[in-house]
């Protein structure tokens, strides 16, 4: 299994809309529906899910996922973080969407933040920031990490734990990144889930293969590959 870079993986997201016929909110409304089918299969009605979504297209998944399991009767709030007040088209489209599913359990955040209380029984989604971010998290968003990981709620990542870069680890701020019980990484895991000292934020992980063109990551050249157990057996 190939293991591309982050801006790897963006070119084949491309590369699919661009080849397959397929919108790119449309890609992304599969995505949160195979994320809500994982979720769901993991956790159960009895949990209260807060969802905690980014102004880019990581927090688009996020209020698409809470869309879904909203309608399948789970109880959902959903906190939206627009401190800059530009959201990505795709987030747009999602708040939209929410709202008209008849969603009431939505506060978007613009400066102060009134946390909701976390429990043990509760799950926190994390949709803050997804592989794109460049930077260690600071400020605000670094202290919304900081209360998240210090409450007794399970935390289930979209993509990558928000705060983690995908590749380059020097400069991780160890305390702004989110502690996930398990990530659901979208076709391809990154390659910082393979470094050992990332297993307390990234937890259990799984992919969910969300269609991208297998003719485009067949395309693309990379240094990393992760071997399936049948191929470490036949190089014995």
């Amino acid at each position: 299994m190939k293991i591309l870079s982050c801006t790897q993986q963006k070119e084949a997201d491309a590369y699919t809309i661009a080849h397959e016929s397929i919108l790119s909110i449309n890609l992304m409304e599969k995505a949160a529906g195979l994320l809500a089918q994982a979720i769901s299969e993991r956790y159960d009605k009895s949990h209260r899910l807060v969802v905690f979504a980014g102004p880019g297209n990581n927090g688009g998944d996020a209020l698409a996922v809470a869309r879904i399991l909203f309608l399948k009767n789970y109880p959902v709030e959903v906190y939206l973080f627009n401190v800059k007040g530009t959201l990505s088209e795709e987030c747009l489209t999602n708040i939209q969407r929410l709202k008209e599913s008849g969603f009431a359990n939505y506060t978007e955040v613009s400066n102060q933040f009134d946390p909701p209380h976390l429990g043990s029984h509760d799950v926190v989604i994390d949709g803050l920031f997804g592989s794109g971010l460049q930077k260690p998290l600071t400020g605000g968003f670094a202290a919304v990490v900081q209360y998240i990981n210090a409450s007794p709620a399970q935390v289930v990542s979209i993509d990558i734990p928000s705060g983690l870069m995908g590749e380059e680890n020097t400069f991780n701020v160890k305390n702004n990144i989110i502690r996930a019980d398990v990530t659901f990484s979208l076709q391809l895991p990154k390659l910082a889930f393979l470094f050992a000292e990332n297993t307390e934020y990234v937890g259990e992980w799984d992919l969910l293969n969300i269609g991208l063109s297998e003719e485009g990551i067949e395309e693309t050249e990379t240094n990393y590959e992760m071997l399936e157990l049948e191929d470490i057996r036949s190089l014995i």
